[in-house]
């Protein structure tokens, strides 16, 4: 049987994953309120980067004092950048709000990355069909 499961970040190299994590702190620390379940999806994608657990240290620590979002921009090529957009949809998400600042920051990403308005708004729209999705096992198990 061929792998369900195929993401572009697992083959990152290190230097990359790093910028990639950086950049899910900033968002996650850009309406100055870190929330249980955006460290929890951080760490989720920390994981699926197989980012080293060294590594990993040094990225919690930043949740404190992010990282100039210019600079992580600069360092990453256009397809790090593109799934740093998606996965940072995620994280902004995942509290169940976008709050402006998030927003902000992810115009800035698909604008490096070189995604359209249309692109962008397919990205937000998959994000939410993602997440009614994912509530649908609740259902499934008859835990709702």
């Amino acid at each position: 049987m061929n792998s369900v499961y195929l993401d572009l970040a697992v083959d990152f190299a290190q230097e990359d994953v790093k910028g990639y994590a950086e950049i899910m702190v900033i968002v996650a620390s850009a309406d100055g309120a870190l929330v249980k379940e955006e460290l929890a999806i951080i760490e989720a994608l920390m994981g699926r980067c197989m980012m080293h657990p060294e590594m990993r240290v040094d990225v919690r620590n930043l949740l404190e004092k992010p990282p100039s979002l210019d600079l992580v921009i600069s360092k990453l090529n256009p397809v790090v950048l593109k799934i740093a957009l998606r996965d940072a949809i995620l994280v902004a998400a995942v509290d169940g709000e976008y709050d402006e600042s998030e927003l902000k920051i992810i115009k800035t990403l698909a604008k490096a990355a070189g995604v359209r308005k249309k692109e962008l708004s397919a990205l937000f729209e998959w994000i939410k069909t993602g997440w009614e999705w994912h509530n649908e096992s609740f259902q499934h198990l008859g835990l709702l």
